[in-house]
């Protein structure tokens, strides 16, 4: 009976509509993880999110440091208008979160070409609004390094940066990297993108020459790479 609808729409010259709109509204779900570690309601909300494949691999990540108990704060330096701090809160709300932003785009003296608009459409008040349940979370406004002055000596056990520019993600791999608990994870959004010359890449290609782990590529809409500290 399958191979005679098939063998008819084929002769009616639908099998590419058909096979478009299956994918568009079922095959979508074969894209996620089957049996999901952290429970099916968080799961319900991850696969909510506009870029699933990045917030599962978040997700498994952050499961991991709960299961194996790895000790340090969350950081996420780029925090644009708060999405993704959002989910992070969601999913460790037990966890101290740290948030390095200027809330206001990018500085000039990062940028690599005259003029660069994007992110600017945010807000300190925007974000807060945003994430809604702030408790736990600390917010560092400004440039940074400097933003990050008095956690010197502070370990993380999640770092996400997704600063999109050459100067501040290596600042931020500098910063990071040697705060990082043995078995925490850093994730680096961007990677892949064309974007200010491959901004993103150059920077983690330069920092990991010298570094004993190993970059993990996830196929996310943008390209995040992803490593376990040794």
């Amino acid at each position: 009976m399958k191979q005679k609808l098939k063998t008819i729409l084929f002769k009616l010259g639908l099998d590419n509509v058909i096979r478009y709109i299956y994918r568009l509204f079922f095959w979508r779900k074969r894209l996620f993880i089957k049996y999901p570690p952290y429970g099916k309601k968080k799961h319900n909300y991850v696969i909510s999110r506009l870029d699933p494949i990045r917030y599962e691999a978040i997700a498994l990540a952050l499961h991991r440091i709960e299961k194996e108990k790895i000790f340090g704060s969350i950081a996420e330096l780029g925090v644009y208008r708060g999405e993704t701090s959002k989910f992070l809160k969601r999913l460790c709300s037990n966890k101290k979160i740290i948030l390095f932003d200027t809330f206001e785009g990018f500085p000039e003296k990062d940028l690599e070409v005259d003029k660069d608009y994007r992110f600017n459409n945010t807000s300190l008040e925007y974000v807060k609004n945003n994430i809604s349940d702030i408790r736990n979370i600390e917010f560092r406004v400004g440039y940074f390094p400097e933003s990050a002055k008095g956690l010197e000596h502070e370990k993380f056990c999640f770092v996400l940066i997704d600063m999109d520019l050459y100067k501040p993600t290596l600042e931020g791999l500098n910063f990071f990297y040697p705060k990082i608990s043995r078995g925490g994870y850093l994730f680096v959004h961007d990677y892949n993108s064309p974007e200010s010359n491959y901004a993103v890449s150059r920077a983690v290609n330069k920092f990991m020459q010298d570094k004993p782990e190993l970059i993990v590529e996830i196929p996310d809409v943008w390209g995040t790479v992803l490593f376990r500290k040794i």
